[in-house]
Parts: structure tokens; sequence; C-alpha cells
């Protein structure tokens, strides 16, 4: 199980670790806390200081400062958010954030370990048919699509496949 130090945490959030809780910050819980987060609030469209004032905001800064700053780790939490999500729903919503924002920032560095995971994982492709954001690099872009042609398709209707 990966473990964010305390001091990972604590950069990426812009604050003093002796703020945060004793030990480390297992990912997994990252995930499950992040995708909370995600189904709280995708039906509203709440001010930004409504979304602030969520109790798990801070797992979206941290999932933006990961995407940003170590996309390595921010690959492996999509993954983890892609292995629990439990709808058609939830995975659009990791499509369209961290896994789209890994994308469009990482895209040439990532690429190949994205097509290794789309080979191997029916979910992952199924997450792969729901990135909208086509300003990734082109050549990124192809491969992206040639590593979920075989689908299944979000946008299509397709059920989510098993974990």
């Amino acid at each position: 199980m990966t473990m964010l130090s305390r001091d990972l945490v604590a950069k990426a959030l812009s604050v003093d670790a002796d703020s945060l809780p004793p030990g480390d910050l297992p990912l997994d819980r990252l995930a499950q806390r992040l995708l909370g987060y995600l189904r709280d609030t995708a039906d509203d469209d709440p001010s930004e200081e409504a979304l602030r004032d969520h109790p798990d905001a801070w797992t979206y800064a941290l999932s933006d400062a990961l995407c940003e700053t170590h996309p390595d780790i921010a690959f492996e939490l999509v993954r983890d958010l892609i292995r629990i999500c439990a709808t058609p729903d939830d995975i659009a919503l990791v499509a369209a954030g961290p896994l789209e924002d890994l994308i469009v920032q990482h895209g040439p560095d990532l690429i190949a370990a994205i097509e290794q995971e789309a080979a191997g994982s029916a979910r992952f492709r199924f997450a792969l048919s729901g990135v909208w954001q086509r300003d990734a690099n082109p050549f990124v872009w192809a491969r992206i699509e040639a590593a979920r042609a075989d689908g299944p398709d979000l946008d299509a209707g397709d059920p989510l496949p098993p974990a």
C-alpha cells in the first residue's frame, strides 16, 4: 500500500506538517475520500466558497497538487479511484477530473503506463472513454484513442466493467 508522507501532504497543501494529523496518509484512503468529495459536489453548481467549505475539499486540492508535481503518484491515485468506482457516474467524475488532468499535463510522460493499464483493464479503458479533454498533445491523444478503441464506452451507455 502506498503511503503519502506527512511532509509531502503538507507541502502539497501548503500547510505546516504540525497542522496535520499524525502519521502518513494511505493513498487508498485519499482515493475513498476524494471520490466522496467528487460525488458530493458533482450534482450541484456550488460557489467556490461552498466547495472550499466541504470537509473533504482538501482531497481535491491534494489531488491537483499531486497531478502537477508527482504524476506517478497521481496516476496510482487515479488507478485506485477507478478501482473503487461503483457506478458509471463515478467513472465519469474521475475521467473528467484527475485522469483528464494527468493526460493534459503529463501525457507524454505517462502514455506508456496508460497504454499498459488500458491493455489489462476494461475498467480503465471505460474511464479513458470518458475523458473529454482534447487539449492533450495530439500524438498522445491518438495513442489514448487507440488504447481505448475496443471499449467499453461510457458515452455509449455500456455497463461498468468489473474492477
